[in-house]
C-alpha cells in the first residue's frame, strides 16, 4: 500500500496548502466523495482507475476535515486505508459527526 499513500499524499498537495478551510465545505466535500464512492461500490463494471480515483477523494476529504477539526491523520497512516478511514470516521462520530443508515456523514443535534 505503499504507492496508495504516495498517491494520497500527492493529492493532497502541500500541507501549508491544506490550512483554512471552512469546516462546513470541508463536510459538504466529505459528503460528495462518500456518495460518489458509495455508488462506484455497487457498479461491478466500475474501471479500477476510477475506482482508485474516488477512494483518493474521499480519502483526501476525510484527511482535510480531520485536519481541520484537530484529528491527528496523515496520508502516511493509509498503508491500510480500511482501517484508517473507520478510526477517522470514528473520531469524527465521537465529535457529532455519526455516520446515517445511508453511511453518509450528518452532523448530530443536540
Amino acid at each position: 500500500m505503499v504507492m496508495y499513500v504516495d498517491l494520497l499524499t500527492r493529492a493532497l498537495g502541500r500541507g501549508d496548502q491544506r490550512r483554512g478551510f471552512d469546516v462546513d465545505l470541508l463536510l459538504a466535500d466529505l459528503v460528495q466523495s462518500r456518495a460518489r464512492l458509495r455508488a462506484t461500490e455497487r457498479e461491478l463494471k466500475t474501471p479500477v482507475a476510477e475506482a482508485l480515483a474516488l477512494e483518493l477523494s474521499y480519502d483526501g476529504a476525510l484527511i482535510r476535515l480531520c485536519e481541520s477539526l484537530g484529528v491527528p491523520t496523515t496520508p502516511d497512516w493509509f498503508a491500510n486505508p480500511v482501517r484508517e478511514r473507520a478510526r477517522l470516521e470514528r473520531e469524527l462520530a465521537a465529535r457529532g459527526m455519526a455516520l446515517s443508515s445511508e453511511r453518509e456523514l450528518l452532523p448530530q443535534h443536540t
